[in-house]
């Protein structure tokens, strides 16, 4: 029988994350990043940040629900965390769900599979302090964690590709790089492939601040080049040179919907 895998996320989290940068951010954004770093660093922000930073900033709808292998991956996670549990008891993990984690101060984010610290409240932001990290709904204080987990759930054939590649040439890296860069007291990033049926069903691999160096690198310059792009934009949007659409889209669609079902007759 098929499998039909389904997931919904919080609205709230989703739209958290418009607010930061994010390791697909960056990762999307990297070609571009290279060829403005062959430009020789040009005043004029590039068409790839300028799409990002628009992105980031406009009201459009974001579609919380997932089917197929996506969902297939966020509903399996707690599963590989309770394997990673039972069998490595004194490195405990716990699952975290619809949270990001939030350094406001260098506006990057990421949003973990697992911490060493369990999630006392379901906060779609908390936001990392120098001693703390505190919700933004419960203001529930977490101690900052020192070991957090990304799990990826792939289909079988996917699964082992990822297992036999090269440790440092891994796709995922520069989501767990993003972990570094947002908690500063993180000493290792566990990465966690789980793919039950396989014929290795479960394989882990840790990394360390120093393995990720360039990596961490990237996110930093990348997220400077984009508070330039920000800054610029402000001072358009300061300008004046512009009008207001009067309307949302939210509230466009819903009266296109209105009009297509005062159209429809049944024959």
């Amino acid at each position: 029988m098929a499998r039909r895998w389904h997931h919904s996320v919080a609205h709230e989290w989703l739209e958290a994350r418009k607010h930061v940068l994010t390791a697909t951010d960056v990762s999307n954004i990297m070609p571009e990043y290279k060829r403005y770093l062959k430009a020789g660093s040009p005043e004029d922000p590039t068409p790839g940040f300028l799409a990002l930073w628009a992105k980031k900033n406009s009201d459009s709808y974001q579609d919380p629900e997932s089917t197929g292998m996506a969902a297939r991956g966020h509903i399996l996670e707690p599963y590989a965390i309770n394997a990673w549990n039972n069998q490595i008891p004194s490195k405990p993990m716990y699952h975290w769900d619809d949270s990001l984690i939030v350094d406001e101060t260098k506006h990057f984010g990421f949003s973990p599979d697992a911490l060493n610290i369990p999630q006392e409240y379901i906060d779609w932001s908390v936001q990392v302090e120098q001693t703390r990290m505190l919700g933004n709904r419960s203001t529930f204080e977490y101690k900052l964690p020192v070991a957090a987990m990304e799990v990826k759930s792939y289909s079988p054939e996917q699964h082992m590709k990822a297992i036999a590649a090269n440790k440092m040439k891994r796709d995922e890296l520069m989501q767990l790089a993003m972990a570094f860069v947002v908690l500063p007291t993180l000493n290792v990033m566990y990465l966690v492939y789980y793919c039950p049926g396989a014929p290795i069903e479960m394989y882990a691999e840790s990394y360390s601040r120093d393995e990720l160096h360039d990596q961490i690198r990237w996110i930093l310059e990348i997220g400077e080049v984009y508070d330039k792009v920000d800054q610029f934009m402000k001072k358009k949007i300061k300008s004046g040179h512009w009008m207001k659409a009067l309307a949302t889209e939210e509230h466009i669609y819903k009266e296109y919907l209105e009009e297509q079902e005062s159209n429809f007759v049944i024959s």
